[in-house]
C-alpha cells in the first residue's frame, strides 16, 4: 500500500506535468498559492506534493525556497497499480467492508472521527475514501451533521439494476470479441466447477456465499477491460452483499443464485451469446425484485419497532 492517499498520487502527477512544460531547469517553483490553483487542490496538499517531489530528487527545498532540479521523467510519475493501493484506497475498502458485513445499516450514523480512529486513518485520508463513496449514493452527509448510510429506496434498487444490466450486458458483448486462447474461458471454467462444488455442500458459510458471487460478477466485468467500469461495479457490489447478508441462511434463495449463475456460465462456455443474455437477464431481474422484497420486510420492521 502506498503510503500517500489517492489525492496526492493524482495531483503529484498533475503538477510533474505541468513542470513538464517549462523550458528551462533548474528553476524556482511557482508560489503554493499558484500551484494550489493549477491544480484546484488545497495548499496543504501542495506542502505534501512538495515533499514527494523533494524525496523523488526532482525538486530541491532551501528555506523557503523551492527549486526545480530537473524536468520529469516517466519513472518519477506514479503508475495505475499504485494509485489503487493508496492509502484511500485501502480506506475506501474497508468501509465498504463494514457496510457489506452489516456493521454500518441503513439508516445508521456515524462520526469521521471516530471511524478514523477505528480503522487507523487520519481524518484527510477517511474524508477522501467517504466523499468517493458518497459519490455512488451508499453514504450521505450534511454541512455541520454526521456522516448517514443511505437507506435504500425503490428508486435507488431501480436504478442499481439498470445499470448493472449495462455493465453485464456490455461484458458479454465484449466476450463474443475475445479469442478461444484468452484466459476469461479458464477462469469461468474454474467458476463452473467452484459452483458445482459448493452447491454440493449440505452448508454454505456466508463468506464462501459472497467471496464466488463477487468473483462471478468480477470475473464477467473484466472481460470490459475498462477500469471505470470496474470500479463502478465494485461499489455497487457494496448493495449487493448487503442483500446476500439478509439471505446468509436461507439455502433455496442461495441455490437459485448458483444455479442462474451456471446457466449463464454454461451458455458463455458454449459461446451461445444470446442465451447468457437471456439468463443474465432473469438473473439480474429475479435480485432486482429480490432486493425490492426484502427492502419492504426492513421499512415493516422498522415500522413496527417505532
Amino acid at each position: 500500500m502506498s503510503e500517500y492517499s489517492k489525492l496526492i498520487l493524482s495531483s503529484t502527477n498533475k503538477l510533474l506535468d505541468y513542470f513538464s512544460t517549462f523550458p528551462e531547469v533548474p528553476c524556482g517553483f511557482p508560489s503554493n498559492n499558484k500551484i494550489a490553483k493549477e491544480l484546484k487542490v488545497s495548499n496543504t496538499t501542495v506542502i505534501k506534493i512538495i515533499e514527494v517531489l523533494c524525496k523523488k530528487g526532482i525538486a530541491r527545498k532551501d528555506g523557503t525556497n523551492k527549486i526545480l532540479l530537473r524536468k520529469p521523467k516517466p519513472s518519477d510519475y506514479f503508475s495505475s497499480k499504485e494509485m489503487d493501493n493508496s492509502k484511500t484506497d485501502m480506506a475506501e475498502r474497508l468501509i465498504l467492508k463494514k457496510i457489506s458485513a452489516y456493521e454500518l445499516k441503513p439508516g445508521d450514523r456515524f462520526s469521521e472521527l471516530e471511524l478514523a480512529r477505528e480503522l487507523n486513518f487520519n481524518t484527510v485520508v477517511l474524508r477522501e475514501a467517504l466523499i468517493k463513496i458518497a459519490q455512488i449514493g451508499i453514504i450521505s452527509k450534511h454541512p455541520h451533521q454526521k456522516w448517514k448510510v443511505v437507506e435504500f429506496s425503490s428508486d435507488m434498487l431501480e436504478e442499481i439494476a439498470v445499470i448493472r444490466k449495462l455493465y453485464e450486458g456490455h461484458a458479454i458483448q465484449a466476450l463474443q470479441k475475445l479469442p478461444e486462447a484468452s484466459s476469461i474461458w479458464t477462469a469461468f471454467e474454474e467458476l463452473e466447477k467452484s459452483h458445482c462444488k459448493l452447491l454440493e455442500q449440505p452448508n454454505i458459510s456466508f463468506d464462501e456465499l459472497t467471496n464466488l458471487e463477487r468473483l462471478f460478477h468480477s470475473t464477467l466485468i473484466k472481460s470490459c477491460h475498462n477500469r471505470f467500469i470496474e470500479e463502478s461495479y465494485n461499489s455497487i457490489f457494496t448493495l449487493i452483499n448487503f442483500h446476500l447478508w439478509q439471505i446468509e441462511y436461507d439455502r433455496p434463495k442461495i441455490i437459485r443464485v448458483f444455479t442462474q449463475h451456471l446457466s449463464i456460465l454454461r451458455a458463455l462456455l458454449n459461446k451461445d451469446f444470446p442465451k447468457a443474455m437471456e439468463a443474465m437477464e432473469l438473473h439480474l431481474e429475479h435480485a432486482k425484485e429480490s432486493m425490492k422484497t426484502l427492502n419492504k420486510e426492513l421499512e415493516n420492521d422498522k415500522k413496527l419497532r417505532i
